[in-house]
């Protein structure tokens, strides 16, 4: 998309008015859920064709990460060797999972939706007020085109993150997958601590990395699909509670060393009972006895 007019296309993730679609054709790059979203708002919204640009010949139809999702995986996929993480994570990254069955079939309820499978782009072009998009079945005509390819770890885009960056150690930096088994995404992933804090690449490099927590999907090889996914986020996010309150209390531990010392909260008052008298509770010693004079 590099040199096309900004103004004719969007990525899925960008905030666009999708009342401007209306009786416009509109072509949508991919089959996740965000192209799945985008193709039926575009519908709902008016569009007068919609065309989703398919790279594979089907659709996947099974969803292999809902399929690891099992209590091991919520409370043990960190503590997997680093050979099972990545083995479990690459499998699932080239199954794909397939858009969910609901926002599938609220594309396919419109007649002017059209699936073309097969279809990878090879070239878009600008003509005018259209844009001519190559693939191998042939050339489609759009006025506008919505590219759903999903995203990228490039912390290159994140300006916020440049003081950061160079010294976040990544799974690439640290573990070398068997050859056939190579994976960008996680390569570039980053190799986070318990508590879903970054690491540096050199101890020290970056003082107060370890204070940054990344609870996001990026975190998946790592930790598993904790952090952004649906049934385990709830324990992810326990995880990282629980593990936020325990840094907090290891760093202030002298403070609550000094609460304690200083904890003078009564739990009895002193009225709660009256002391007995002891000595008539107790068993009474017998006077010796006499010796008689023979």
């Amino acid at each position: 998309m590099q040199g096309v007019d900004r103004s004719r296309w969007a990525h899925s993730s960008d905030v666009l008015d999708y009342t401007t679609l209306r009786g416009l054709r509109v072509g949508v790059v991919g089959a996740g859920s965000s192209a799945m979203d985008s193709a039926a708002t575009a519908l709902e919204c008016g569009a007068a064709s919609v065309d989703l640009l398919v790279r594979r010949t089907d659709l996947p139809r099974i969803n292999k990460s809902k399929g690891s999702g099992v209590p091991g995986l919520t409370h043990g996929h960190y503590d997997l060797p680093d050979e099972w993480k990545w083995r479990l994570r690459h499998y699932i990254n080239v199954q794909q999972v397939p858009p969910p069955h609901g926002s599938t079939l609220r594309v396919s309820r419109h007649p002017n939706a059209h699936f073309n499978l097969g279809c990878p782009v090879q070239r878009v072009d600008l003509q005018g007020d259209t844009l001519r998009v190559a693939t191998p079945k042939g050339t489609f005509v759009f006025d506008f085109l919505i590219v759903s390819t999903g995203f990228a770890i490039d912390w290159r885009q994140k300006p916020e993150f440049a003081h950061i960056a160079p010294h976040v150690r990544a799974w690439g930096d640290r573990y070398q997958p068997t050859p056939g088994d190579e994976d960008q995404e996680l390569a570039d992933s980053p190799d986070l601590g318990p508590v879903f804090e970054f690491q540096p690449k050199t101890p020290g490099s970056c003082p107060g990395l370890e204070r940054i927590h990344c609870f996001c999907y990026p975190a998946a090889l790592s930790h598993g699909t904790v952090s952004g996914d649906i049934p385990a986020i709830s324990d992810g996010a326990r995880r990282l509670a629980n593990g936020l309150a325990s840094l907090f209390y290891r760093e202030d531990i002298e403070q609550h060393y000094a609460n304690l010392l200083a904890y003078s909260e009564p739990e009895l008052l002193g009225d709660e009972w009256t002391a007995a008298d002891t000595a008539r509770r107790v068993e009474q010693p017998l006077a010796p006895a006499s010796r008689e004079r023979a």
